[in-house]
């Protein structure tokens, strides 16, 4: 008997869902090899081609991209599971079919049946899950897998997980659990002993939580899988399965970070974020929206290190900053600017505020990050072309052509050897790609240090290696303190970074805290506009309470995110609606450092309609079950203590009643009450978290606080009257905290949404509907 050969589903740009994305099919094939299987890449076209894709040729196919699959090649694949061949499946199979539409593929949505038992089903079984009973991630008896010491054990694993539905299986299916237990498995093997797919023996594989060893255990969970029903289908000996499986433990284990102590360093500031002095009284004014990405990082770093001392320099990169610029004169915090036609004429101007260049290298994805890092400790201006450098005549004092063999070595050079220069309280999460897109101004004049994680679907860029990336980034975070900010962003579309929760998580987890802010500009200037303060405008008292009502209060998300408020909320604050129908608006309170100019405009612009609440879990952007786990347990309590702290502080500053919680349940909930004493109310969820029973959406903490959860998730005015309706049930009064995803929704859906509720529904602020909630006793 010889190692089958192991197909793994491999296409660019093929969406997944429900998957880790640490879950790297290069590395996932590495590990297989390691095993000693021959392993083939197939993209769809091959699955869907008989004469390339069949149970002759492989034994297993693995599908590692979750919920999805190519629906073009569903047909073939079924007979290659009616002819025993095995798959090998990871989130929850073939319930999100993917269609080519010119020349883009498109997941058409959730769609049950082709992972059904049914005529046309592939029968790899249904899901359960998650419900009020979560399902342990524990290993199962007989560990069929061989996952002892491979795989972190929860009993109550978070996020809650789904299932592998036992009830979905036929008679003539066998199941053995290998992570949970016989009624609720998240991993397991498939036996078909009988019914059309007889002879073969599947895996269903567990999306692992967010941690250290996620990449690892994901691609562990699935090698050893693939081992375990190859050996149960006895298409190994065995030997070969000994084999197999010795060789998977002998693979090197990342570190794992627990209990550990981080460093104590001053903050040079009081302030949250760093702040510039307060701008020339006349800017400096030059558009560069006609230059191209190179040239406008370059100009970036100009303006970074010149402003770093007084605030100069102002980029128009689009008609937002147009509009910012003419608000700075408006409040008074600068005249009339003076229009400089060719914006290089600068680097004459001020030639005397750097020493030359720092040169990227090309043949490393990461070596941007580096330059940037290194240029504002250096007063380097960045150069992403040698060329550059030679047209403008900078010397450049640092080439990091050749420097760094890959990625991981370019972060760890920052780690290592820059990091003692940096504000240590200061990082960012930046796609190279992005750099000219705003962000690096602020950056550089801070000293920052600027990273990226590269994704799963990048690895094909130069010095690509995400969970060797992960590695360095962990061992950085680690180095950082308490309290330390991840600006930027995690994520730059489908596979590209870490995705947002693997991001936040991850940065909470080391006492981390994200503030996003990837695509924003002119914050060099911006944050020099001295505040100390902002005031809304006076709140309106509630409607008279009548207890045959139910009060919805609307509240808007995302507005933790910086960038929302440079543009795409004043397209709300310009709708004619707004002011007719309540809304609470989340915003991230440290705009005041940032921006504050574009904070007051939304003050000032406010009607009695609208109120602004603190968005997202508190100062900024955590993850609370995750935030400090890594940190000993007394370090833990202090970095709440801190975190909530400064969300107070900060609250304050921006004249808010209320947060919006994020990832939480009623354990968290109960947790970060007392830490907030003078908050009276709490507005938690990113969308409804699955709740149901109105009085567990909506009831009083011990402390006396109100908690008001999400009752809504998704779009549509439609969908928004009945899940109100639904939560609301026959309760009366009730209380409702409505979620509105910005991303999807315009402020006439609300109104129209109130107007399919009708009168036995009334629209109120976030305080009115605390006041309300109060007086009904």
């Amino acid at each position: 008997m010889s190692f089958p050969r192991i197909a793994v589903f491999a296409e660019k740009d093929f969406p997944t869902y429900g998957v880790s994305s640490q879950l790297i099919t290069r590395n996932l094939v590495q590990d297989l090899k390691a095993a000693g299987f021959e392993v083939e890449r197939l993209d769809s076209a091959a699955l869907a081609d008989a004469g390339r894709f069949d149970a002759v040729r492989f034994g297993a196919l693995i599908l590692p991209q979750g919920n999805t699959f190519p629906q073009v090649a569903f047909a073939n694949l079924r007979k290659f599971h009616q002819a025993k061949g095995s798959l090998i499946t990871s989130g929850i199979p073939f319930t999100h079919p993917v269609m080519q539409k010119n020349s883009a593929f498109v997941d058409t949505g959730h769609e049950d049946a082709p992972a059904r038992f049914g005529e046309n089903g592939i029968g790899v079984g249904g899901f359960a899950g998650p419900g009020r009973t979560t399902a342990p991630a524990t290993i199962a008896t007989g560990d069929p897998m061989r996952l002892k010491g491979i795989v972190t054990e929860t009993p109550l694993p978070r996020p809650a997980p789904q299932w592998l539905d036992p009830k979905s299986l036929p008679h003539g299916v066998r199941l053995i659990p290998a992570l949970g237990d016989a009624a609720r498995p998240l991993a397991a093997l498939v036996v078909h002993e009988s019914g059309p797919f007889a002879g073969a023996v599947d895996a269903w594989t567990y999306r692992l939580g967010q941690r250290d060893r996620e990449g690892y255990e994901s691609q562990q969970l699935v090698v050893r899988a693939t081992v375990a029903a190859l050996a149960q289908a006895e298409k190994l000996s065995t030997s070969e399965t000994a084999s197999a499986f010795r060789r998977l433990d002998a693979l090197p284990r990342p570190a794992v970070y627990a209990n550990i102590t981080l460093p104590k360093v001053p903050r040079h500031y009081a302030t949250f974020q760093p702040k510039m002095p307060p701008p020339a009284r006349q800017l400096l004014v030059a558009d560069i929206r006609k230059r191209t990405p190179d040239e406008k990082v370059l100009l970036f770093s100009l303006q970074g290190l010149v402003n770093r001392t007084q605030p100069r320099i102002y980029f128009l990169t689009d008609n937002d900053d147009q509009l910012w610029l003419e608000e700075l004169q408006r409040q008074g915090a600068t005249d009339k600017p003076s229009t400089v036609s060719d914006p290089f004429s600068l680097l004459e101007t001020f030639k005397k505020e750097y020493r030359g260049a720092v040169l990227c290298d090309a043949k490393v994805y990461a070596s941007p990050c580096v330059a940037v890092t290194m240029a504002g400790q250096e007063n380097l201006l960045v150069c992403k072309t040698p060329e550059l450098a030679k047209r403008f005549k900078l010397a450049v004092k640092q080439d990091l052509r050749g420097k760094f063999a890959n990625n991981a070595a370019a972060l760890r050079y920052i780690r290592t050897k820059l990091i003692a220069k940096q504000d240590p309280y200061l990082t960012c999460s930046l796609d190279p790609s992005r750099f000219d897109q705003g962000g690096l101004d602020h950056l550089i004049a801070s000293k920052a240090s600027v990273f990226w994680i590269t994704g799963p679907k990048a690895a094909h860029l130069p010095g690509a290696d995400m969970a060797a990336e992960l590695e360095e980034l962990r061992a950085y975070l680690a180095k950082l303190p308490l309290g330390a900010v991840v600006r930027g962003f995690w994520w730059h579309g489908d596979g590209m970074g870490l995705q947002e929760d693997d991001g936040v998580a991850l940065g909470s987890r080391f006492g981390k805290i994200t503030l996003v802010s990837d695509l924003i500009t002119n914050l060099s200037v911006h944050s020099g506009v001295p505040a100390t303060k902002l005031t809304q405008k006076p709140r309106p008292a509630p409607p008279k309470f009548d207890p045959s009502k139910v009060y919805v209060c609307f509240t808007m998300s995302d507005g933790d995110n910086l960038c929302t408020w440079r543009g795409y909320f004043r397209r709300y604050f310009e709708d004619p609606v707004r002011g007719q129908i309540p809304v609470g608006w989340g915003m991230g309170p440290t705009l005041i450092d940032l921006a504050p100019t574009w904070a007051r405009w939304y003050y000032e612009h406010a009607t009695e309609s609208d109120e602004f609440l603190c968005d997202v879990s508190g100062v900024a952007y955590i993850y609370p079950p995750s935030w400090g786990t890594a940190l000993s347990a007394k370090d833990r309590d202090a970095a709440f203590r801190y975190f909530y702290g400064r969300t107070q502080e900060y609250m304050a500053k921006m004249d808010m009643n209320t947060v919006r919680l994020m990832d939480v349940d009623t354990a968290d909930i109960a947790k970060v009450g007392p830490l907030l004493p003078q908050t009276t109310y709490l507005m938690p969820d990113y969308g409804h978290a699955g709740v149901t029973n109105y009085h567990e959406l909506t009831y009083t903490l011990p402390t006396g606080q109100s908690v008001f959860r999400a009752a809504t998730s998704g779009s549509g005015p439609e969908h928004f009257a009945q899940q109100i309706r639904e939560r609301a049930g026959q309760n009366r009064p009730a209380f409702i905290n409505a979620f509105i995803w910005n991303w999807g929704s315009k402020l006439g859906d609300l109104k129209k949404t109130l107007e399919i509720l009708g009168d036995g529904f009334v629209a109120v602020t976030p305080s009115q509907l605390q006041a309300l909630y109060k007086q009904s006793g």
